[in-house]
């Protein structure tokens, strides 16, 4: 409670409420006041004519009808003239509008405190209604100056120089975004510290891997009766070409987990996209004997980050090739509406065990049955991540050798 009286807004009401009920006591002993000379007055008319009439009535009292009104009176009169008065029906039951004097000063004095009721029923709704405004009006400020900080000003702060709750909660609020702004300075410079360390990690191991590749296509190029060696050097090779791609794949995803990723949106054409990422699969899907299709009802135009889209992609259809068998098939399907864009790969391959579905976008994950599969177990997270990046999502749906269907949901509605 007496936190309540620390807030200046709620003792200026309480004191302007406070000042209000004092006023309307000191008009009601007014009024009561005004009301006693009154009901005087009427008592006094009411004698007159009584005196005046009793001295038309009876001339022979005159002289005595003053002392009737001025004498003391005993409690034998006051029984007397109950009892003389009641016989004629002038009693305390008698209604007020019998009574001409005691009605009127009872209308005068009903209209009186009816319109000091009004009144004071209006100050007080006013003082009450003039804090709640006030009240609520900083609420809203601060209600809006929080959405701001929300929606990334971060330098923004609540004004509020006040005492009480309101003020605590917007000082509390400035410095969980002080500490915030600080926070997130601190954390722009370690991604500028991480993407120059990925930078150079990158420079510094495409070197060796390039040098590494070159010695051991020499090598392959010298006739080398040894067939183990020749082996080994074709193995080589391979997980050569395996580490060039796992490394490029690991850099990617640590630039997406740093956050220093600018997405630069065009306009493209997905079924041209769709086909750029394909070709690259072509010798592949030649020579494992797999066939590739694109189906859409017309070219599909988004507005997309060309590089990092053509990686997602790539990555779906490389996944759908390694789970494929020779002579199965690969299709994509691009489907267009007003709010959304869907862009479908679908095989007929292995499919996807049931103890898998809900892990295959979690990182490195590798299935207990397919572990005679190539791959790096980051493909499918890196496309996850890369259209989570523009706003979408990919869902999948797959049975165990009856295929699998990945579906990239790209909304339209933010490139308005």
């Amino acid at each position: 409670m007496s936190s309540l009286f620390t807030n200046k807004d709620a003792k200026k009401f309480f004191t302007t409420l406070t000042l209000a009920l004092l006023l309307g006591v000191i008009i009601a002993q007014i009024i009561a006041y005004i009301n006693a000379v009154q009901f005087k007055n009427e008592m006094i008319m009411h004698d007159y004519e009584l005196a005046g009439y009793l001295s038309g009535e009876h001339p022979e009292l005159a002289s005595e009808i003053p002392s009737a009104f001025t004498a003391d009176k005993f409690k034998n009169h006051f029984e007397t003239g109950k009892t003389l008065l009641e016989q004629a029906g002038y009693k305390d039951s008698m209604r007020l509008h019998l009574i001409p004097r005691v009605n009127e000063f009872y209308q005068t004095n009903m209209a009186t405190n009816f319109i000091f009721s009004v009144i004071m029923s209006l100050a007080i709704l006013l003082a009450a209604f003039l804090f709640l405004r006030g009240h609520y009006q900083k609420i809203d400020r601060h209600n809006d100056d929080v959405n701001k900080i929300m929606s990334g000003e971060i330098a923004t702060r609540l004004g509020d120089s006040g005492e009480g709750s309101l003020a605590k909660l917007a000082a509390s609020i400035n410095m969980m975004t002080a500490s915030l702004h600080t926070h997130i300075e601190r954390e722009k410079q370690n991604r500028i510290f991480l993407k120059d360390i990925l930078t150079n990690v990158s420079h510094q191991l495409k070197t060796p891997l390039s040098a590494l590749n070159m010695y051991t296509e020499i090598m392959k190029d010298e006739n080398i009766d040894n067939k183990v060696i020749a082996s080994f050097l074709s193995k080589s090779e391979s997980e050569l070409d395996r580490m060039q791609i796992l490394i490029a794949s690991l850099l990617k995803m640590a630039k997406l987990d740093a956050g220093i990723i600018e997405i630069n949106k065009k306009d493209y054409i997905l079924n041209d996209l769709i086909k750029q990422a394909a070709d690259s699969f072509e010798i592949r899907l030649g020579k494992e004997g797999k066939t590739f299709e694109i189906k859409a009802g017309g070219r599909v135009s988004y507005a997309c980050d060309k590089e990092w889209m053509l990686e997602a992609l790539s990555n779906l259809i490389k996944n759908a090739v390694e789970h494929t068998r020779a002579g199965n098939r690969i299709e994509a399907l691009i489907e267009e509406t007003p709010l959304m864009v869907k862009i479908t790969v679908r095989d007929d391959g292995a499919g996807i065990h049931p103890d898998d579905i809900n892990y295959i976008f979690k990182r490195f994950y590798r299935s207990r049955f397919s572990q005679n599969k190539q791959g790096t177990g980051i493909g499918l997270t890196l496309a996850k991540s890369i259209i989570e990046m523009h706003g979408g999502f990919i869902s999948v749906e797959s049975a165990v050798e009856k295929g699998a269907i990945f579906t990239v949901h790209l909304p339209k509605l933010t490139e308005l």
